[in-house]
Formats: C-alpha cells, sequence, structure tokens
C-alpha cells in the first residue's frame, strides 16, 4: 500500500499543469493556457495558478448561473424585468437599457454574452436573484461546490477584488460548456442590437471577441479589460470534432491578447492529435474482492487524448488499479491509466466503475478477506 501511494504522489507531482519541460513558445501576456476540452488536458501553460484580475470575464459566471435556473425551469427566455435605476447607471461597456423599461431574459443574456453590457447583467442579477448581492453569492457558492480557487465580487467584472488563476478558470468554462452546450449560440454572435425605449432604431453593438472573425472555428467566449487587469481573453474553438480553450490574462492590447490566443490555438490543432481511448485501453477489467462477482467493467472517466501527432507508435498506457472490495458504484474510482510518451508521464486520467458489484455471500467474504490478509502478509 505504501508503494502505490507513492505511485500516485509521483502522477500527481509530474502531470501537475505547468510541469511539463522544454514548452516551445512564450505567451506575450502574463499569463496564458491552453486546454484539450474533450481529455481535460493542460497542453500549454504559462503562470497558470497565478491569481488575476478577471474584469468582464466574470461575466461567463454570471452566465453559467443564469443558464442553471433556465434548465431546472426556475426561469424561461421569456420571463421578463423591469429595469432598475442601479442597472441604468452602470458604467462601462453598456446594452443602453433604460429605466423602468421592461426586457426579457433571452435579451438580457444577449447583453451580456455579446456586448458586454453591465447594466445587463445587474438586471439580470435582480430578475433571478431580487439583489446583485445575493447573485454574487449564487456564484461563490458554485465556484466553492466545483472546487476552483475563484473569488467573484460582483456580476460584471468592474471590481479589482475579482479574482481568478487561469488553471482553474478553464475548468469552470468546461463544465459551463459540458452543462449548457446552448450557451455557445450566444457568446459566437457576431453582433447584437438592442432598441431602448427613447429610440426608433436599435443600437447595434459588435462582439468584442475579435477571434469570431478571424479564427477558423472559434465560436466563443469572452473579453475583458480593466487597467488593473491588462486585456484579458477566453478563446474556444472547434476544427474537425476537436475543441479547445485558450486562456490570456494581462495582455498589452487587443491585438496581442488575441495574437497569443491565435498562437495557443495553433499550436493545439497543428501539433496535437486526439486517440479514443476506450479503443485502446490495456486492461478492461479488474479483480474485486468480497463481491457478487470477482470482477468489474472499468473504464476511463475521459473518451480521449491528445498526443503529439505522428507519436502513437510510442505511447504507452500503463493501468494502476486500487485494491478493489465490495459493494462498488458505477463511476466510483477504482484506479489510474497512466500515459507515458518518450518515457515521461504527461497525462494520468482516472478509471471508474463501469457497473456495480453488490457485496457478497458470507462465504465469499471470508475467503476473500483470508486472500488480502495472505496479500498483506506478502509486502511486509
Amino acid at each position: 500500500m505504501k508503494g502505490l501511494w507513492i505511485v500516485v504522489f509521483c502522477l500527481l507531482v509530474l502531470t501537475a499543469p505547468g510541469s511539463a519541460v522544454g514548452q516551445p513558445f512564450a505567451v506575450t501576456a502574463e499569463v496564458g493556457l491552453l486546454y484539450d476540452f474533450d481529455s481535460g488536458q493542460v497542453l500549454f501553460s504559462q503562470n497558470p495558478a497565478t491569481e488575476w484580475v478577471p474584469a468582464s470575464i466574470v461575466k461567463i459566471m454570471t452566465m453559467y448561473v443564469a443558464f442553471d435556473h433556465l434548465a431546472d425551469g426556475r426561469v424561461s427566455l421569456f420571463d421578463t424585468v423591469v429595469v432598475s435605476e442601479r442597472a441604468w447607471r452602470m458604467g462601462g461597456s453598456q446594452m443602453f437599457l433604460e429605466i423602468g423599461e421592461t426586457v426579457t431574459i433571452e435579451e438580457l443574456l444577449y447583453g451580456v454574452a455579446v456586448v458586454s453590457g453591465n447594466d445587463a447583467c445587474v438586471a439580470l442579477a435582480e430578475a433571478l436573484a431580487g439583489t446583485e448581492e445575493l447573485y454574487v453569492r449564487w456564484m461563490n457558492d458554485k465556484a466553492s461546490e466545483m472546487g476552483l480557487n475563484l473569488r467573484f465580487a460582483d456580476v460584471h467584472g468592474l471590481s479589482d477584488e475579482n479574482r481568478v488563476n487561469a488553471e482553474d478558470l478553464v475548468k469552470l468554462i468546461r463544465q459551463y460548456i459540458q452543462d449548457h452546450p446552448v450557451a455557445l449560440e450566444y457568446h459566437r454572435r457576431l453582433s447584437y442590437g438592442y432598441q431602448p425605449r427613447s429610440r426608433t432604431e436599435p443600437i447595434v453593438q459588435n462582439n468584442r471577441n475579435g477571434l469570431l472573425r478571424r479564427y477558423e472555428g472559434t465560436d466563443g467566449l469572452k473579453t475583458g479589460f480593466l487597467s488593473a487587469s491588462g486585456y484579458n481573453l477566453v478563446a474556444t474553438a472547434e476544427r474537425e470534432g476537436r475543441r479547445l480553450i485558450a486562456v490570456v490574462l494581462g495582455a498589452s492590447s487587443e491585438r496581442d491578447r488575441e495574437s497569443d490566443a491565435v498562437r495557443l490555438l495553433d499550436y493545439g490543432f497543428r501539433s496535437f492529435e486526439r486517440v479514443s481511448l476506450s479503443e485502446l485501453l490495456p486492461q478492461r477489467e479488474a479483480r474485486v474482492y468480497k463481491g457478487k462477482q470477482q470482477s468489474v467493467l472499468i473504464q476511463p472517466s475521459e473518451t480521449s487524448l491528445s498526443i503529439p501527432r505522428g507519436t502513437l507508435n510510442s505511447l504507452q498506457l500503463n493501468v494502476n488499479i486500487d485494491s478493489l472490495t465490495a459493494p462498488l458504484q458505477v463511476g466510483q474510482h477504482v484506479g489510474t491509466l497512466v500515459a507515458v510518451h518518450d518515457g515521461q508521464i504527461f497525462h494520468s486520467i482516472s478509471l471508474t466503475a463501469a457497473e456495480a458489484v453488490d457485496q457478497g455471500g458470507l462465504l465469499r467474504r471470508a475467503v476473500d478477506s483470508l486472500i488480502l490478509f495472505f496479500q498483506q502478509l506478502v509486502r511486509r
């Protein structure tokens, strides 16, 4: 058992984000990270754990909480809210809401995702929570429940007390897209026009994410700028069924943040290929003690793996199975799949039980208890 813990510790150290050596380039921004959406792999990282002021990147969590409410039926796209004076008074980027006018939840979602309206964020929070303060609490509670070190002080990102780091931010984004893929229909829109009550024509504004127009496959996600944060960008693109997420924090200009994001995405699409783990898994079953059955079907928690192009023949997959005792639940962690390339561990994936295993009868438990006892004696 002691040896097993040593192996696990080594895996955690060797596969930690940013632990890879010999990265091919650096981004001009303070923080850069490239993430494979399907496998959950970090393909590039530069200062991934550094705390950063996110600016309008905060609005990703604002949207996430709103889509949670839509998904569970607590609100609909066609529900309305009357714009408050507090929402109307918001500075910075605006949807140009006016006091007392009625808007739908769907209009506000476009106002947040496309034109980054701070007024839309407050109106959305008040529509769903009654107050911005309660909505912010929901945002922080969600981050805490997900085990992410993210801290939110408002729903729009104007405060420099908001804090994120790239490695946790990208996990949030992955889960957001997995839970609510329809959200990309809002983030990918090139422009949005809103007609305030006092205007005869809509005010049309372009999406601030320039990659939507210049980089093939881009369909999100969010930009941000404050003097305290520099220029931030989270961009996601999908090509041939592969989705990548690039995080750039602290660039010196809009052009630089987009150039950094393009460089990261190009690196991911050109330098890596996806392989199916279900086809390559070297072991399909694991021994179970004290169960009604003596083995359990296992499966990787991720479906694919990104590897450097042309290196499939040198890829080695090692299976490390825990000592398993019934009962087992479907999805329960049972071991680790370790990917080795050129003698180095570059990724590890949890293996889970594909089926439940109930506890066996008295005789089976007694026999397996003896087996486990003698195995422990041998290890000593």
